[in-house]
């Protein structure tokens, strides 16, 4: 049995640009049972939006998307991603912070506010101002600093600093060994270690394939259906999944910045169990 989920997809505090509360609310609008924040390498999001879930009955996965890299140094570098789904229980504070991968966004969060601050003291007074116009940037707290998307979009307004931008925001993750240089296999590693299940993202995206279905045979997961898979390829990818037994997904990647693409399918029961560690109560769930 499927049910209908997004299990993908970012808001503010990574690479997207919903509030935590609207995008739980677009899922609850088109019908979605089981949703996930999968923000870049932070849980930041996840007690606002499993609030929003719970005032609207939905079932909320606390998770997040885990920066990894095939080939980290190389001129053959390439991220490789992959998701963390952790049980219900996860969404209050006083328990995510335990996790080594709520830690490691915190440091991702302090590293992102010095990184853009830096690069700001290189442009004009000027440009400073029309992207910080109340000279606030300085004392936010790294968990309220603009993340990646708010930052393009401030960054947009003065057209002659996008590009640049654009392209030196790609040296956060390619320099900072400590930080994303792990393999897929360390990922995959830390997400077990939390208690979490760890999905492949995206996994027809790489270019090493010959890594990737390396990867695959090592991880708990695959995200079969996703805006970033034409049908032909999600077909493959759950049929490799089934044949080998492993749990799959299906998922948006919504980013909010192209029309939504609603995934093809839902999601196995199985694999939902999979995360809660419980039998789910189909009929509760079907007819909130």
């Amino acid at each position: 049995m499927l049910l209908p989920t997004d299990l993908h997809g970012h808001t503010l505090f990574s690479d997207g640009r919903a509030t935590p509360e609207a995008y739980v609310d677009f899922r609850r609008e088109i019908g979605m049972r089981v949703i996930a924040v999968a923000d870049h390498d932070v849980l930041a999001a996840v007690p606002r939006a499993a609030r929003a879930a719970a005032d609207v009955g939905l079932m909320f996965l606390p998770a997040l998307e885990v920066t990894s890299f095939l080939h980290f140094g190389t001129g053959r570098a390439e991220q490789f991603h992959v998701l963390a789904y952790f049980p219900p229980r996860f969404s209050v504070l006083p328990l995510l912070r335990q996790t080594a991968l709520f830690r490691r966004g915190e440091r991702v969060q302090a590293k992102w506010k010095a990184f853009v601050l830096a690069w700001m003291e290189g442009i004009t007074e000027e440009a400073r101002r029309a992207i910080d116009p109340e000279g606030a940037f300085e004392a936010l707290a790294p968990a309220d600093f603009p993340a990646l998307q708010s930052m393009l979009d401030r960054v947009a307004s003065r057209t002659t600093l996008f590009p640049a931008f654009r392209d030196h925001h790609v040296r956060f993750w390619e320099e900072d060994r400590e930080l994303f240089g792990w393999t897929p296999e360390e990922a995959i590693d830390c997400i077990r270690q939390d208690g979490a299940l760890d999905v492949v993202a995206h996994p027809g995206r790489y270019r090493d394939k010959e890594r990737t279905h390396a990867v695959l045979r090592r991880a708990s997961g695959i995200e079969v259906y996703t805006s970033r898979h034409k049908s032909e390829v999600a077909e493959s990818f759950r049929a490799f999944a089934e044949e080998h037994k492993k749990c799959w997904t299906a998922s948006s990647d919504d980013h909010q910045n192209a029309r939504y693409v609603r995934p093809a399918a839902g999601t196995p029961v199985a694999t939902i169990e999979r995360i809660l560690g419980r039998a789910l109560p189909i009929e509760a769930i079907l007819s909130a």
